[in-house]
């Protein structure tokens, strides 16, 4: 639901001063209903000890001109060097206009009000001060956020290079064969890349293994897709180095899931793409291959790296490589006893398709897994069209359709649920295997905007292969 742009963000801290309790609780009792925190003085003395006292960021202080000791004006004067951000409003009668003038030019207030006021004009007139106060906040945050990160890319653009060169031997000794490789024009482009996947397969054999099973893969979806002999080929050989970039990486990191890692460890893998790249870019020939790696770890929905790309801005090639390397990696890397397998399985998976799931020590559960993370990352971090055709290219393991959770504002007519449908107080709603037609998503939509669905709809897609031509849900 879209919020309107006149509604207030969040709540907001308001000042009421005014010597008589009667009009204090009057004020307080009309701002509290908005949802505000209210603090509240008696006089100008003790207001201006609660804003020297308050850990609170006051919004809005509304004053009382006459009051005994310091006056409305004095008073919001003085709150300025203590409260420089807050909007003032003055409450005076129609005999005091000289005392309105003297706050106007020492005070800074934003609005006077004669008493009695109308409770609905100062409830407007206080809403659309307080949206004045959210829009300079608001404007200071994004002033802050970019000069932050002007200087963190500042920085990155600096500090790039040098940490490429800083890598490892294994990465400098690849520099160097890069440079070397591209004088000899009697070696062809995919000889290059087949020299450098040895040069893993020296250091991290079974790092070296899984890239030439991505590549193998890769290049029979590119095929499936209707992709030409040449981005075949680019798709093959990007799959072949596509993880040249960790040579060096510490084993510590390298040995980890991408979701176990912490910020730091996160940050140094999330330059592998750009270094794989960079080292690429030397030479001659590869630098269309370099760019479909720098781009595997894009997701389709916009949250992936480096470059938060999303949907069809995203190569072809590194759709494909996505969807390739992921199920190589949870094949081949992933970890061989059945606990820490399935330990890494739930960050990716629900509950409720872990449960689904046949136990064993053989390849076969290895792979339904595999499988299961590519349909179940369809439309969020994989092309649904790539992983149609992934499915025709590796053959089901016993899923005849994509199943995937979504929140009930994300259902679509055809979709059949894979679970009972209940609300969340246990009662049931559909039965489990109930095709979901305009009358029933509509009354699902119904209870799911009253609060009553909560958790995530397993619902199946089929993938006949009459639908891989077709777009798709």
């Amino acid at each position: 639901m879209k919020r309107n742009p006149m509604e207030l963000k969040s709540a907001h801290t308001l000042l009421l001063v005014d010597d008589e309790a009667s009009i204090l609780k009057a004020l307080r009792r009309l701002f509290h209903r908005q949802g505000h925190t209210i603090l509240t003085a008696g006089s100008g003395a003790e207001a201006l000890d609660i804003l020297r006292q308050t850990q609170e960021t006051i919004s809005l202080i509304i004053s009382d001109q006459r009051m005994p000791g310091i006056n409305g004006a004095r008073f919001l004067e003085q709150s300025i060097d203590l409260c420089p951000d807050a909007v003032r409003f003055l409450l005076t009668g129609y005999s005091d206009m000289d005392a309105v003038v003297d706050a106007v030019n020492k005070g800074k207030i934003h609005r006077y009000l004669t008493k009695p006021w109308n409770d609905s004009e100062l409830l407007t007139l206080a809403r659309d001060a307080l949206l004045q106060v959210e829009l300079r906040r608001e404007n200071v945050r994004l002033t802050e956020l970019t000069q932050r990160q002007n200087l963190e890319l500042a920085e990155l653009n600096k500090n790039l290079e040098t940490k490429v060169n800083e890598r490892t031997w294994a990465l400098k000794y690849q520099n160097k064969m890069l440079k070397t490789l591209n004088t000899d024009l009697g070696k062809s482009l995919k000889q290059v890349v087949e020299l450098l996947l040895s040069l893993v397969e020296s250091s991290n054999p079974g790092l070296g293994h899984c890239m030439r099973e991505v590549a193998s893969l890769a290049r029979r979806i590119a095929a499936s897709a209707g992709l030409d002999e040449t981005e075949q080929d680019r798709v093959e050989m990007a799959g072949l180095v596509h993880d040249i970039g960790l040579l060096g990486m510490v084993d510590s990191i390298l040995q980890k899931d991408e979701r176990a890692m912490n910020k730091v460890e996160f940050e140094a893998y999330s330059q592998h793409p750009a270094i794989a790249a960079l080292s690429l870019s030397s030479v001659d020939g590869l630098k269309n291959i370099g760019d479909i790696i720098l781009h595997h770890h894009e997701n389709v929905d916009g949250s992936g790296f480096p470059d938060q790309q999303k949907g069809k801005s995203i190569p072809a090639g590194a759709r494909i490589l996505a969807i390739a390397a992921d199920y190589c990696t949870v094949i081949y890397l992933w970890p061989q006893e059945i606990k820490a397998l399935m330990s890494s399985a739930r960050r990716y998976l629900p509950r409720e398709t872990i449960d689904d799931l046949e136990f064993g020590m053989d390849d076969r559960l290895r792979k339904t897994i595999a499988e299961k993370i590519i349909l179940e990352g369809s439309s969020m971090r994989y092309d649904e069209e790539m992983v149609r055709h992934f499915i025709r290219c590796i053959g089901s393991n016993g899923v005849s359709a994509v199943i995937r959770h979504l929140p009930f504002n994300r259902l679509q007519t055809g979709m059949t649920l894979h679970d009972d449908l209940r609300l969340n107080d246990g009662r049931l709603l559909l039965t489990r295997g109930t095709t979901l037609s305009g009358s029933s998503l509509s009354s699902i939509q119904a209870f799911g905007h009253r609060g009553l669905i909560d958790k995530a709809i397993g619902v199946s897609l089929p993938l006949h292969e009459g639908q891989l031509e077709d777009d798709g849900p």
